[in-house]
C-alpha cells in the first residue's frame, strides 16, 4: 500500500502547484499586459514489476507488470497570445497589435538606467520625465528603448510642446512651437524585441521578462526591432494591452483541479485505512 499512498501525495503536491499557477492567473486578470500560466502534468517514472522478455522459441512474453509512482507538474507555459485592447486617452499608452502575428508581435524593451539591465513589457504603460526620457508609470522608472537607444521626447530651447503623435511604425512625432511657428520633428523610434523561443524567458515580476544576465539570450532575439515589419506587431498609441486570462477556462480548471485533488485525498486516506486493518491482523 505504500506505493498507493506516493501516488496520491503526489498528486496533492502536483494540484498544489497547479492552483497555484490558476490562483496567479485570476489574481492579474486585471494586471496591464499580463499572459497567463499553464501547469501541463506528467505521470513519474514506472516500477516495472515484470517485462516483455522473448522466450526460447523466439516469441515475446506477454506478461508485462509495471505500475506509475504518481504525477508531476512537467512544465509551465505562457500563452502569449494578445489580450484585449483599452483606449485610454493616454498620448503615451502604448499598446503592441499582433494578435496573429508569432508571440503576438513581439515585447517593449526597457533598460533599467542604473544596472544597465534590460527588460522586456507588453504592459505600454509609459510617461516622460522632467529630462525627456520615456520611461515606465511605476516606481522602477525604466526607460523605453529605442531603435538607437533610450527613446527621449525631450524639448529643446523655446520650444513649446502642442502635441506627441506615435506612429503604427513607431516612429515618434513632436509637434511644437518655435518662435511662433509650429513644427513636427521625430526625435526617435520606439523599439520592439520578438523571440525564437519566448518561453524560455523569466517572469521577474511587475509584468517584466528577463532574457537572462549578461551574455546571455535565452529566448534568441529575433533581428528586426522596427514595429509593423516583419513579426512585429503595430503600435497603438492612446490605448493598453489588459490581460489576457479568460476567467471562464480559470473557473473551469479550477473546478477541475479540486475534485482532482479530492479524489487524491481519497487515495491516501483509504490506502492508510487499508495499511491500519492489514496492522490489526497481528495483534
Amino acid at each position: 500500500m505504500i506505493p498507493s499512498l506516493h501516488s496520491g501525495v503526489s498528486a496533492l503536491k502536483s494540484l498544489t502547484q497547479g492552483l497555484q499557477v490558476l490562483g496567479n492567473n485570476i489574481s492579474n486578470v486585471n494586471s496591464l499586459g499580463y499572459k497567463s500560466s499553464r501547469a501541463n502534468y506528467s505521470d513519474n517514472f514506472y516500477q516495472h514489476i515484470n517485462d516483455a522478455e522473448a522466450g526460447g522459441d523466439g516469441q515475446p512474453s506477454s506478461n508485462v507488470l509495471s505500475h506509475g509512482t504518481g504525477v508531476h507538474v512537467g512544465s509551465i507555459t505562457s500563452d502569449f497570445n494578445q489580450g484585449s485592447i483599452e483606449v485610454t486617452g493616454l498620448d503615451l499608452d502604448l499598446a503592441i497589435q499582433g494578435e496573429a502575428l508569432p508571440n503576438a508581435g513581439g515585447f517593449f524593451e526597457v533598460i533599467d538606467a542604473e544596472t544597465g539591465d534590460l527588460f522586456y513589457t507588453r504592459g505600454g504603460a509609459f510617461e516622460a520625465t522632467t529630462a525627456g526620457f520615456v520611461v515606465t508609470r511605476d516606481q522602477y522608472q525604466y526607460q523605453l528603448q529605442g531603435v538607437n537607444g533610450p527613446l527621449s521626447v525631450g524639448l529643446e530651447d523655446d520650444e513649446l510642446l502642442l502635441a506627441r503623435r506615435v506612429e503604427q511604425t513607431g516612429v515618434v512625432n513632436l509637434v511644437v512651437s518655435k518662435d511662433g511657428k509650429d513644427e513636427i520633428r521625430s526625435p526617435g523610434q520606439v523599439k520592439l524585441v520578438n523571440f525564437q523561443s519566448p518561453q524560455a524567458l523569466k517572469r521577474v515580476g511587475n509584468g517584466f521578462y528577463s532574457n537572462g544576465g549578461a551574455g546571455q539570450d535565452l529566448g534568441g532575439i529575433l533581428d528586426n526591432a522596427v514595429p509593423a515589419s516583419g513579426s512585429n506587431g503595430k503600435i497603438k498609441q492612446y490605448a493598453l494591452e489588459l490581460s489576457n486570462v479568460d476567467l471562464t477556462n480559470e473557473f473551469a480548471a479550477m473546478i477541475s483541479h479540486q475534485r482532482s485533488f479530492q479524489a487524491g485525498s481519497r487515495v491516501i486516506t483509504t490506502s492508510d485505512m487499508i495499511l491500519s486493518e492489514a496492522i490489526n491482523l497481528k495483534r
